[in-house]
This record gives C-alpha cells, sequence and structure tokens, in this order.
C-alpha cells in the first residue's frame, strides 16, 4: 500500500509533497537530494550523503541507497517523457 504523496508522485515527477512516516516518501526525497546528486557527480557516495542515509535508514541504509537509485532512474524517465 502506498501513501497519497507516493501515488501523486508516480504520475508527476516532481511532486512536491512527502510523508515524513512514509519510507516510499523518504526514498523520492533523498533521489531528489542534493547530497545524491552530489554523489552522482562525483561518482561516489559522499560523506553527507551516507550520514544521512544511516539517520533515516539505520543498518538498511545500503538496500535504501539502492532503492533511491532506481527512483532517481524513475524521476529522470518521468522528466524526460
Amino acid at each position: 500500500m502506498t501513501c497519497p504523496h507516493c501515488d501523486q508522485a508516480i504520475a508527476r515527477a516532481d511532486y512536491p509533497l512527502y510523508d515524513a512516516s512514509c519510507k516510499t516518501c523518504t526514498v523520492r526525497a533523498f533521489a531528489h537530494g542534493f547530497p545524491f546528486w552530489q554523489s552522482k557527480q562525483e561518482g561516489a557516495m559522499v560523506p553527507a550523503y551516507v550520514q544521512a542515509l544511516k539517520a533515516a535508514f539505520g543498518d538498511g541504509w545500503m538496500v535504501a541507497h539502492a532503492a533511491v537509485k532506481v527512483e532517481s532512474d524513475r524521476i529522470a524517465e518521468a522528466r524526460a517523457a
């Protein structure tokens, strides 16, 4: 089950609202965020990005990073369409 913000984000790549209690919204927020963008530009995860992932997802931060990359690709594809 998804939250209403996630449902809207599927239709609009740049949907601006998030639910702090929704992990999918959190992944989407990371995909839109500067630390992830900076990591993509540098070709490696910058410390600020890793620290934020660990704070948000704990021991599951690497799985969350994989989800952020998938979401970032989905957003890019939706923007291009």
